[in-house]
């Protein structure tokens, strides 16, 4: 029922959690960057994201007579029902992720942090959404198209989530600077971005003309 569009959506979801040369510290109450933040967020939604292509592959299975085997019309009834709830708790799980960043950056006044997080939380809806689309179709043929516009949905979800989270594993930031991931081009974003960015350092958070990370720890 559902084809290669799901393969895509699996194989761009990259493990980003790579340490920093120096470990991220708490950053004071009142500055503008949360101790760890979006860091530790990343890795949530890294991991959920990789949940949400096994989940999606349960669903295929429930869905492909053949992949089900013998099982009944029940029993296939059943595991569907079970992979819509599944996937739909994990999407959700990521849209109040995105919305936390969303508002975090809101509360720091750094509107290009909140665009970002507000780009991200609104795929995850629409993830959401197309679930729901596809667990409320009544013929196959609906199904099959409700399942397509999910997975494109997915690999949306999963491009949006790289446009944040680029290059953030890789920043090599000296002792005192702080992560920021600054603002691509129009020009250079990629299909499907709506906007992007790429981690790297700087040595004052005045300099970051996109949204701050974590401060690098001082020895």
């Amino acid at each position: 029922m559902i084809g290669s569009k799901r393969l895509m959506a699996w194989l761009t979801v990259a493990v980003l959690s790579m340490p920093l040369v120096a470990t991220p510290r708490r950053i004071p109450h009142g500055q503008k960057a949360s101790g760890g933040e979006p860091f530790s967020s990343f890795r949530t939604l890294d991991a959920k994201l990789t949940l949400l292509a096994h989940q999606q592959e349960a669903l295929n299975v429930a869905f492909n007579p053949v992949q089900a085997g013998s099982r009944s019309k029940a029993a296939n009834s059943g595991r569907r029902t079970t992979a819509f709830s599944n996937m739909n708790s994990t999407a959700a799980g990521i849209v109040l992720v995105a919305r936390r960043l969303e508002r975090l950056y809101q509360r720091h006044h750094e509107p290009f942090g909140v665009q970002m997080f507000r780009a991200l939380r609104i795929r995850a809806e629409e993830v959401q959404r197309g679930i729901g689309a596809v667990a409320k179709a009544q013929t196959r043929r609906a199904a099959e198209s409700a399942a397509k516009r999910l997975d494109e949905g997915i690999v949306s979800l999963v491009v949006q989530f790289q446009a944040a989270s680029g290059g953030y594993g890789a920043a090599r930031c000296s002792p005192g600077a702080w992560t920021c991931c600054q603002p691509k081009r129009s020009k250079d974003l990629l299909q499907s971005e709506q906007l992007a960015c790429m981690w790297g350092c700087v040595r004052t958070m005045q300099t970051c003309t996109g949204f701050l990370g974590p401060r690098i720890l001082r020895p």
